[in-house]
């Protein structure tokens, strides 16, 4: 029986307020969560070979507790902010000796599902090689607005992407620490440069709003919230740390995440428009998450949606890492311990890395030893990159080397004077040594801020940038620190016949050789042309590895060179 003309259209009438209805229905309450990791630094796996402990957090961790959220929702967003591609020996392992056609870590953010996630400094310093290999393997696209292509002046990461949840457009935007010529030679970013992140931010959020009209703008920016961290302002471009001030001067973003500076926290700024912002950051090494309930309420007046925020860090040491997981990736568990577990060299004694802080000592010593026998440079400058390993006596592996020297860098030589070679170690000095007693009775400069946990010491500046000068025997370069005389001024040096006039060479890792720290741009005072003229060379290999070979080839049970190259006074 044909139904008539009359009765299909009302039909028609009824299923079109039907559709309505149910779209309003959609519209009245849809709640979205978004989950952030940042500076996981190879964190993927529970288990810490170099520490030779349980880890309180890993990507399996955070795989178990995102699988349990979307038992009750579909509405999650997974989102990585930077740093993952570096720190540990598992993703060393993959960025540069698994032979994997496909790169490990891709496998492992494709098998979670990530959304999107941003480029941090530390996934530049593995090299064009391996970051462009995985970005090409991702499912999701890898983020950064102002790292920009020299050639086409286009960004060469993508900008932004855009993410839909039940009917709701959320544009994320990634962002990058603009810093990364002060750190990196300029092989590992070739081909870029980079923006400041408030002039990039402001363009991009105002392209988005007339491309996309999203209901949500997320930031994802690999920098921190403090803008005067390291000494810096908060009006000169190019800060290292600029998320808090880009939450505050962009108008148009209800969230943003950060990452870069490892502090987990959440709060919240006033814009320019008067308008809240969130800020989220989950810390570091999959110990947290960082996560961002929203509630969309339909304001049928307005045509608008009503926001409801609440952030919370989420802690993953009480989460069971997920037996899937770890089965799916069991091969590269294996691989990468049998890595870690071979065998260097042996050590005559243990060497413990926090002696380095009161005077010279064995840990920074050997660092001393090899940087110049590796370049047969005049003078070595280094500083411990832990003050809490310990290298056990005997059997000495790779998961020791780790322990000793945490980071990919590079060796560089450049040329200083001696005037210079004062300046610099004068600046370290400063930021290492108070001209006054603290509680405990030594003259490390104290600070509000604990930069060593579980060392003992509550310092205001970190050890990372504590460094010592040392030479080979023919040059024989000692000096005293004058600990209570005027700051600026404490450097004493007493090598016979050494030269202010005349020009040494000298080695340091790469993130001190481009200026990180502010020993040579600050201390010394050459701005980048001048130090980019200074160098002689860097290392196409790091550090680490290089190390790792010469400490082969040294006599068993090997000791470091005691330098005694310096000393603290009091005149």
């Amino acid at each position: 029986m044909y139904m008539s003309k009359l009765t299909y259209l009302l039909l028609l009438i009824l299923a079109s307020l039907s559709s309505c209805y149910n779209n309003n229905l959609n519209k009245e309450d849809i709640s979205i969560s978004i989950i952030e990791t940042t500076d996981v630094h190879g964190s993927f796996f529970p288990f810490d070979y170099v520490r030779n402990k349980q880890r309180k957090g890993s990507l399996a961790s955070v795989y178990s507790y995102v699988d349990s959220l979307m038992n009750y929702s579909n509405n999650i967003v997974l989102l990585d902010n930077g740093d993952i591609l570096q720190g540990t020996p598992d993703v060393y392992y993959a960025n540069y000796i698994s032979k994997s056609t496909i790169h490990s870590l891709s496998k492992i953010m494709n098998y979670m599902n990530y959304d999107a996630a941003s480029v941090g400094n530390h996934d530049i310093e593995a090299g064009h090689d391996v970051y462009d290999k995985y970005n090409s393997e991702l499912n999701f696209p890898l983020l950064a607005a102002n790292a920009i292509d020299s050639n086409t002046n286009t960004p060469y990461f993508k900008p932004y992407t855009i993410i839909e949840k039940q009917g709701i457009k959320i544009a994320v935007l990634g962002l990058i620490t603009p810093s990364i010529p002060k750190w990196l030679p300029e092989h590992l970013w070739t081909g870029m440069y980079f923006e400041d992140m408030i002039i990039s931010a402001q363009k991009w959020v105002a392209a988005i709003k007339k491309a996309e009209n999203p209901d949500l703008i997320i930031g994802l920016f690999h920098a921190g919230n403090d803008a005067t961290y390291g000494g810096s302002d908060t009006v000169s471009a190019f800060n290292e740390n600029a998320s808090v001030l880009v939450a505050r001067q962009v108008i148009g973003f209800d969230a943003i995440f950060t990452g870069h500076d490892h502090h987990k926290q959440t709060f919240s700024v006033i814009n320019k428009a008067g308008q809240k912002v969130q800020v989220l950051n989950a810390g570091a090494h999959a110990h947290n998450v960082a996560q961002l309930d929203i509630n969309l309420h339909w304001d049928s007046k307005n045509k608008s949606y009503k926001k409801e925020f609440n952030s919370h860090i989420v802690s993953m040491e009480n989460i069971a890492p997920n037996t899937e997981f770890l089965s799916h990736f069991s091969e590269w568990i294996n691989n990468s311990k049998s890595y870690t577990e071979e065998e260097i060299t042996s050590l005559k004694d243990t060497i413990f890395a926090k002696n380095s802080l009161l005077s010279p000592a064995p840990f920074i010593n050997l660092i001393h030893q090899a940087q110049l026998e590796l370049s047969g440079a005049d003078i070595s400058f280094a500083a411990p990159f832990s003050i809490t390993a310990e290298l056990t006596e005997g059997k000495f592996t790779r998961a020791d080397l780790f322990n000793l020297y945490r980071y990919e860098n590079y060796l560089c030589v450049i040329k200083l004077s001696g005037k210079e070679i004062k300046q610099y170690l004068d600046y370290s000095i400063d930021l290492w040594f108070d001209n006054k007693q603290n509680k405990d009775g030594n003259y490390l400069l104290y600070g509000d801020n604990i930069k060593s946990a579980n060392s003992g010491y509550s310092l205001k500046n970190p050890y990372y940038n504590f460094d010592s000068g040392a030479s080979s025997d023919s040059l024989n370069f000692k000096y005293l620190v004058n600990v209570i005389s005027e700051k600026g001024n404490r450097i004493q040096i007493i090598t016979p016949n050494f030269d202010l006039n005349r020009t040494y060479s000298v080695v340091l890792n790469s993130y001190r050789a481009n200026g990180g720290g502010g020993h040579l741009l600050i201390g010394v005072g050459l701005n980048k042309e001048e130090l980019k003229a200074r160098k002689v060379y860097c290392t196409q290999q790091d550090f680490r590895n290089l190390l790792g070979e010469w400490l082969k080839k040294q006599e068993r049970p090997f000791w470091p060179n005691e330098y005694r190259n310096w000393e603290l006074g009091i005149n």
